[in-house]
């Protein structure tokens, strides 16, 4: 399924899970206001061994896929075949169901969320979002709260992927408490 050419990949890492999940309501809140478009979202954590842990929010698991269509299946089977037929057809609408979750590869692909899984810093937490329509202004004003983000990868614009760094960097020498506004950041147009 080819993606429109509009979404653009931003990964950012965090130094605590629960800051990643924080930026993540804070896009989410973004997004209602219309500054952009969140069309997928996967977390890499990295301990500090190395090893990383995978949670996307949007991709549907092969054992996903094989529960919804194993309850269908098993649901109409039942009702066109009765017992049996409600046996045989779950069965087929399970293995179906695995198989498509397995072809069908929505929102950030396999492919670099696996490449992400050695990008993301050791003891960090990596939030990749796939996003659109970004109003470069309020996602400066949002990455300017939080203190100890990084950059990681992103194919925005250069103009844009600089906003990001600027806004960065300013929240690493500029800590403020929740009651202190952002600093001002000057952004280069919307995307």
């Amino acid at each position: 399924m080819p993606e429109p050419s509009n979404q653009k990949l931003l990964v950012i890492s965090f130094d605590d899970r629960l800051k990643a999940q924080e930026f993540l309501l804070a896009t989410v809140r973004l997004q209602k206001d219309q500054d952009l478009q969140v069309h997928d979202a996967v977390f890499v954590q990295r301990d500090a061994d190395g090893t990383s842990h995978v949670t996307e929010t949007t991709d549907v698991t092969p054992g996903r896929g094989a529960l919804g269509g194993g309850v269908w299946g098993l649901l109409l089977g039942t009702l066109f075949g009765g017992p049996i037929g409600g046996v045989i057809v779950g069965a087929a609408t399970a293995g179906g169901g695995a198989l498509y979750a397995k072809l069908v590869d929505t929102g950030i692909k396999d492919a670099t969320v696996a490449q992400l899984r050695t990008a993301v810093p050791p003891g960090r937490t990596g939030l990749a979002l796939l996003v659109s329509h970004v109003s470069v202004a309020d996602l400066q004003r949002e990455l300017a709260r939080f203190p100890g983000a990084d950059l990681v990868e992103s194919d925005l614009p250069p103009a844009a992927i600089a906003a990001v760094r600027e806004a960065l960097a300013e929240a690493n020498r500029t800590p403020f408490t929740d009651a202190a506004a952002p600093p001002p950041v000057s952004p280069p147009a919307d995307l």
